[in-house]
Parts: structure tokens; sequence; C-alpha cells
């Protein structure tokens, strides 16, 4: 999933601009997009060349709309470089940057102060969880440690989740 991990925390496809047109008009693109979201890393997705500016006939709409659709829908960063020794120099420096920073996500800017929403919060740190999930996680098994406690099965009498998001959550709190 993606062709470059950088310092184990993100993942980064690589796609020429033809390559990237090509999988919009195979379709294979937002596959790609749902297998990058599945890992535990940052995504990102780097463009070589100008999408605009290939030899498939293709609507400029059409990419236009996929890449709105990877940025916004996806949520997935998009880089441009021009040729493979930018995208060189790129990797470079987000290998940098990286590694000098601890974290680049700010917790603190919201604090729940109830603990029903210390809970919930905690809860939608899990894979799969949003907050809808993660209130239905709350209400079903009382608290944390229940959820932490509960097995596949029971994890998949919660409405909203399956077979595959059961296992994630399962996996994520095991540790593997």
């Amino acid at each position: 999933m993606g062709d470059y991990i950088v310092n184990d925390e993100i993942v980064l496809e690589r796609k020429s601009a033809a390559d990237f047109v090509q999988s919009v008009i195979s379709g294979r693109l937002f596959a790609q997009c749902a297998n990058l979201r599945k890992t535990c890393m940052r995504p990102l997705i780097l463009i070589e060349g100008n999408p605009f500016q290939t030899s498939h006939n293709i609507d400029k709409n059409a990419v236009k709309g996929a890449l709105l659709s990877v940025a916004a829908a996806w949520q997935i960063p998009l880089l441009y470089s021009e040729n493979h020794v930018e995208s060189a120099s790129l990797l470079c420096m987000l290998s940098a940057q990286t590694a000098k920073s601890v974290s680049l996500v700010n917790y603190s800017v919201y604090k729940p102060k109830r603990c029903k929403n210390h809970h919930l919060r905690f809860l939608q740190g899990l894979p799969k969880t949003g907050p809808v999930t993660a209130s239905r996680l709350l209400e079903k098994f009382g608290s944390i440690q229940a959820v932490i406690n509960a097995d596949v099965k029971a994890l998949q009498e919660v409405n909203g989740i399956g077979k595959t998001s059961a296992e994630k959550i399962k996996e994520f709190l095991s540790g593997n």
C-alpha cells in the first residue's frame, strides 16, 4: 500500500501524471485511496508532472473531480513535482521534517470537560470509529474497559461495525 514509507509515519503513493489519469480512467484510484486510508500511517499522493497534460483523452473536469475527491472526500493530501529528481528532493525534505517533529497533531486544541466526552474522544481513536460509532460502543458496553475486553463477535453486535471493522479494532487494541 503505497510506494514509500517515510519514518514509519507517512505512506506515500507516487504517480506519474499519466499514471494518475490512467488510474482515474480504470477506476483503481479510489481503491488505492481506500487502501492508503486503511494503513495506520498518514497517506500522501505525489503526482509527477501535470495531470492535465497527458496523452490520455479525458475531460479536464474528470481530472479536477478526481483531484478534489482525493483531497476532500478521502482527505489525502496531494503533492506535486515536475520530475523524479524533484520527487526525490521532496521525499528527503519530508523525511527530515518528520524526523524532527515529535507529532504534527496538536491534541491540546480541544479538551472535553465531561468524563463521557473524554471516553467518546478516546473511542474515536480506534480504527474505523467515528463519533456515531464511538457513541454506540459506549452505549452498548458502558465503559472503555468493556470495549477493550469485547471480542470480535461482540463488537460486531454494534450497529455500523462489521467483521472487518471489528477485527481492525481488536488488532489495534492488542497492539499488533
